[in-house]
C-alpha cells in the first residue's frame, strides 16, 4: 500500500480513510485501489471509491475481482449472507457503473489479470446458452477494450457520400456547375 494510507489503515475509522482517499492523486488512488484488500475494507469506504470517476475501467474491474465475484453469481439473492449484502451492493454498483461505460479505459492502467476478465465473459456465454444469468453480466462491448484476444465484428462502415469536399467548394460549386452528380 502507499506510505500516506499504509499506516494504521486497519484502525482508522470509515471517516477518516475516506478523507486520507481525497488527498490522493487519481493515479494514486488507482494504485491503492488495485492493492487494498475488498474483503477487510469498510462497505463506505468501497461505495466511496465506487463513486470515483477517477478511477478507470481496469482498477474498477480488479476491484471487482477482488471480491471473488465467481461463486456468488448465480445465488439468488435471498441466498446471500447478511453480513456479505454491503459488499455485494458495492459490486452491483460497479457492474452498473462498468456497463454503462462510467469507468473510462486507460491504456495505462489495464487489468493485471486479463485472462480473468475473458473466463468471465466465457462463463457469461455458457451461462446464456444454458438458460442461466448471473447477477453480475457485463457488457462485452465495454470490456473489449482491455481484454486483447477479444475483437468486436463492427461491419466495416460504408460511405454514404464520395469524396468530401472543402465548406467553400461545396457551397460555390452548385452555383457553377449545374450537372454535378450528388450521391
Amino acid at each position: 500500500m502507499l506510505a500516506i494510507v499504509q499506516k494504521d489503515w486497519g484502525n482508522l475509522t470509515v471517516d477518516r480513510q475516506i478523507h486520507m482517499l481525497k488527498k490522493l492523486k487519481p493515479d494514486m488512488l488507482c494504485s491503492f485501489v488495485r492493492k487494498l484488500d475488498a474483503e477487510d475494507t469498510d462497505a463506505a469506504v468501497l461505495r466511496w471509491i465506487a463513486a470515483r470517476q477517477e478511477l478507470d475501467l481496469g482498477t474498477a474491474l480488479t476491484l471487482f475481482f477482488a471480491f471473488d465475484p465467481r461463486r456468488w453469481n448465480l445465488l439468488p439473492r435471498a441466498a446471500f449472507p447478511a453480513d456479505k449484502r454491503d459488499q455485494f451492493a458495492v459490486l452491483d454498483a460497479l457492474c452498473q457503473r462498468i456497463n454503462c461505460g462510467f469507468y473510462l479505459p486507460i491504456a495505462s492502467r489495464r487489468m493485471d489479470d486479463r485472462e480473468e476478465v475473458a473466463k468471465w465473459l466465457e462463463r457469461q456465454k455458457l451461462d446464456a446458452e444454458a438458460g442461466r444469468r448471473g447477477r453480475w453480466v457485463f457488457d462485452r462491448n465495454i470490456i473489449a477494450p482491455l481484454v486483447t484476444d477479444i475483437r468486436l465484428n463492427v461491419p466495416a462502415r460504408r460511405k454514404a457520400f464520395g469524396p468530401r469536399s472543402g465548406m467553400v467548394q461545396g457551397i460555390f460549386t452548385p452555383l457553377f456547375v449545374p450537372a454535378r452528380h450528388r450521391a
